[in-house]
């Protein structure tokens, strides 16, 4: 018999329903009957900090590193959810990771071999934008990815990061800024919005409160959906490739947002400031990516500034490059990227790979 501990209800319906024990199972949500319960296998599923990941002050996020050492002693397996992935949790991991941890979330770790064995990449953000736009198929319909346009380049940038602040620096510092359209700047703020002067609106997006960040909801033609999760069309039609500038820019790790999701739908070229090994994490999950067409070579400079630099060359290349030259060449590579993310069940990605762990564990024991 194996016993199951799962401590909200997203694990019971869309993950642990799905698995294959084969063996009775016995689902249990309180850690104290889990942990004074005798089974032949325990396995153990956490998502205490889920919706957490920007405040570190949350409350799931005390006693965290506890819980997990306790699940880990109790469990023969251990899975934790995070919704994000940020260099913060390194040092959460660092106090709490053991080898029967497996951690689920929508990114890759580099480098780290008691780790990358250890991560379960769960593209829950390829899979909300794809969602958003399987019930909005015409609006994917007005975007034109191969015809020339007015710019060349589309930064929307966000709040001010180092590597935010790098491509605005060296668009003005190389006189591109007619070629780009680059709104940025804003100091995050508690009680506004912190892009209120320069965001772009997609036309059709009511707020549903009070704007504070764009993971903040809107109605977005008849749907809600946070406003970071609409693809800029008018923005797109009007920019031929767009700059990918993504949350994180740790070299440790990639963390593949909307952001990215958003790129790879609209069939667009992107050239990516961020950290070490984004597009060789982005390729293992199948995805292509345009070396050949740009060189792409700067995706293993682990100098981020250097890395930066050798990117932002590429800019360059493009913006000196007829747009019809290029956009003839991306075809293949974006209809791949767009069949791939819309095709894939991501969650179902996830949950083969915790079958996978599960199935070993078994398998062990026989």
């Amino acid at each position: 018999m194996i016993l199951i501990y799962s401590d909200s209800q997203l694990l019971d319906l869309e993950w642990i329903k799905f698995l294959n024990f084969d063996q009775p199972v016995t689902v249990v949500h309180e850690f104290a009957e889990y942990q004074t319960a005798t089974a032949d296998y325990k396995i153990a599923f956490t998502s205490a900090r889920l919706h957490c990941d920007y405040d570190e002050d949350c409350k799931a996020y005390k006693g965290f590193e506890d819980k997990v050492r306790q699940l880990s002693a109790l469990s023969n397996l251990v899975f934790s959810l995070e919704s994000e992935l940020h260099n913060f949790h390194w040092h959460i991991w660092a106090q709490c990771h053991k080898d029967n941890v497996y951690w689920i979330l929508p990114g890759s770790v580099n480098d780290k071999p008691d780790m990358s064995s250890h991560i379960i990449h769960w593209g829950d953000f390829f899979k909300l934008v794809d969602i958003l736009y399987k019930k909005l198929p015409h609006k994917l319909a007005e975007l034109s990815p191969y015809t020339v346009k007015p710019k060349y380049f589309d930064a929307l940038l966000g709040s001010p990061k180092p590597h935010r602040q790098f491509v605005f620096d060296n668009v003005i510092e190389h006189g591109l800024q007619d070629k780009f359209i680059i709104p940025y700047g804003g100091d995050w703020k508690n009680d506004d919005f912190y892009a209120k002067d320069y965001f772009i609106w997609e036309p059709g997006c009511v707020p549903e409160t009070k704007i504070i960040g764009t993971a903040d909801s809107v109605n977005y033609l008849g749907h809600s959906t946070p406003l970071s999760h609409i693809i800029p069309i008018s923005v797109y039609n009007n920019t031929a490739y767009s700059i990918l500038a993504e949350t994180d820019f740790d070299n440790t790790l990639s963390f593949f947002s909307e952001k990215t999701a958003k790129v790879l739908i609209a069939r667009r070229l992107f050239v990516v400031f961020s950290g070490y090994k984004f597009l060789h994490n982005l390729q293992n999950l199948g995805f292509q990516t345009f070396d050949g067409i740009i060189d792409e070579s700067y995706d293993l400079i682990l100098d981020g500034k250097q890395r930066y630099a050798a990117a932002f060359e590429q800019v360059k290349y493009l913006c000196a490059t007829p747009q019809e030259k290029v956009l003839a060449q991306i075809k293949d590579v974006v209809e791949h990227n767009y069949r791939r993310l819309t095709t894939t069940d991501w969650t179902q990605f996830a949950r083969d790979q915790v079958q996978d762990q599960i199935n070993l564990l078994l398998a062990n024991a026989d």
